[in-house]
């Protein structure tokens, strides 16, 4: 299977590592806006760089692409890849809108090629096995889940809806992996730290369900846990028979140019995500564990939260 990456920024560079621990020799090349970066990511990583993207898209050798240019191109570049054939990985946020998400969906089935959302905390060993015991039923009924997320970011980086459309997605896909669709949310979001005041570096989504289960979904740019038992990154979920969880800071390592790149079980996401695409959706048919739908569904709940921030009140969830 060659694959080819299309944007090479800082994102690509944990696909490629991951990618080529796997399959050295699946890399293709890579494309970016800029060709001369694009030079320096395939001397480090492997391939040949692309002058243009149709020459990427066009090339009888890549057979499918990761897409992880910036998100308001997202669109154009997935129905142009999956219209030339291309199965594709598409990093998170996919779309501005989710009527592009959906329209990237019907091309997908109309060519029968896969296109995944690079959702890729739910790939984990672990996440997989804790909703295996949630549909066994092992755990009871859910009563609660909690999404918590603490990783301070240089104070400079804020921007208005950073942390919402960022960081709180990845709790939102990892919620609706567990437990599916809740009905209400009511949020709240603050700025404690980012130089930028308009710029909200912390936000609580209380979601609720129809059969009473509450989701608690916390992520902050603005403190680190330095705690013995770090709430770094954390997902528990509490039934009436049973409890299951997963932390992360098994693996540290460091410094790394970014924030959390230190921490292996985030690398280790992006490995066990193409290991998914490429040997059970490529190879074998299966069904990504998060689909366009579920991509459609992050899309209206950060929507719903963000009509709470402002209000102030619940809100309820627009799925249609």
């Amino acid at each position: 299977m060659g694959i080819a990456i299309l944007g090479t920024g800082r994102v690509a560079e944990i696909h490629a590592e991951a990618l080529t621990e796997m399959y050295p020799d699946a890399l293709v090349g890579g494309w970016n806006r800029t060709f001369e970066r694009a030079e320096m990511f395939c001397r480090r990583f492997g391939g040949s760089a692309f002058r243009d993207l149709n020459d990427a898209l066009n090339n009888s050798d890549v057979e499918a692409v990761i897409v992880t240019t910036k998100t308001e191109t997202h669109f154009e570049i997935a129905k142009q890849a999956l219209e030339c054939g291309k199965h594709v990985l598409l990093e998170k946020p996919l779309c501005t809108t989710a009527e592009e998400i959906g329209a990237l969906a019907d091309i997908a089935r109309k060519n029968a090629l896969i296109c995944m959302p690079s959702h890729n905390y739910i790939y984990a060993p672990i996440m997989r096995r804790m909703r295996a015991r949630v549909e066994r039923g092992d755990l009871g009924k859910i009563g609660s889940y909690w999404a918590l997320f603490n990783n301070v970011h240089p104070a400079d980086v804020g921007q208005p809806d950073l942390v919402m459309r960022e960081l709180m997605i990845h709790h939102v896909y990892s919620m609706l992996f567990f437990l599916g669709r809740p009905s209400t949310v009511t949020a709240t979001a603050t700025n404690t730290h980012f130089e930028n005041r308009n710029a909200d570096d912390q936000i609580m989504i209380t979601a609720q369900y129809p059969g009473g289960t509450i989701a608690n979904l916390w992520g902050s740019f603005s403190t680190d846990d330095a705690t013995r038992e770090p709430w770094s990154v954390y997902f528990k979920l509490l039934g009436t028979k049973g409890g299951a969880m997963s932390a992360w800071d098994q693996i540290k390592f460091g410094p790394e140019p970014e924030p959390l790149w230190d921490d292996a079980s985030y690398r280790d996401s992006f490995l066990h995500a193409h290991e998914f695409f490429l040997e059970h959706c490529l190879a074998k048919g299966t069904p990504p564990l998060s689909s366009l739908e579920d991509a459609q569904d992050c899309l209206r709940i950060l929507d719903a939260a963000r009509m709470s921030v402002k209000s102030g009140e619940k809100t309820a969830i627009d799925y249609s």
